[in-house]
């Protein structure tokens, strides 16, 4: 075995010795990356499945408000587009509902931005200068076309809650891409 080993490494030159250790180095960093990028592909495929819960609230609180049912939290109940124009009818408005669904007694208090966990769990858009919203939930008003294809655009903080409204659930991925997970009205 000694001679097999010699026979190998005795021949070599220092231009072989570096390159093998060029080698290695490099097989290192190629499996340190790869661990780092499964691990976040792990975190985005959760909050993926958050995501698809979210929908499913939305859902089951859009057929509960149809059926006239008691639903909570108040402040993400939808006005009837004619009271909308209405003057001293108390309107709600998209922060103080994601705001309430968010927060520490809110049905997503334990959904947080999985890729930066210091940063909040839903953001206004997908933003690369803002590197806090990898991660981070989107959600969009989508205006429907008759003549096509929706148009879409960020919800707006103070944008007033109206019944018929759709939107869609997105995730803001490691390239700051959007993911789309789903649609849902309210």
């Amino acid at each position: 075995m000694k001679k097999i080993i010699q026979g190998i490494f005795g021949s070599m030159k220092f231009s072989d010795s570096i390159f093998l250790c060029v080698l290695i180095a490099n097989l290192i960093l190629v499996a340190y990356l790869g661990v780092g990028s499964h691990d976040k592909a792990l975190k985005v495929g959760q909050s993926q499945a958050n995501g698809e819960q979210i929908i499913a609230w939305f859902e089951e609180f859009g057929q509960k408000l149809e059926a006239k049912e008691l639903v909570t939290p108040e402040s993400c109940i939808p006005s009837d587009e004619g009271i909308v124009s209405a003057k001293n009818a108390k309107l709600n408005i998209w922060k103080s509902c994601v705001d309430t669904l968010f927060a520490d007694k809110g049905p997503f208090y334990s959904y947080t931005n999985l890729l930066m966990p210091k940063d909040p769990a839903y953001a206004l858009k997908c933003d690369k200068q803002d590197l806090g919203t990898s991660g981070a939930f989107i959600f969009e008003k989508m205006t429907m076309n008759p003549a096509g294809p929706p148009s879409v655009g960020p919800m707006d903080p103070q944008e007033k809650l109206v019944s018929g409204m759709n939107f869609r659930l997105s995730l803001c991925d490691t390239g700051y891409y959007l993911i789309k997970i789903g649609e849902f009205k309210l």
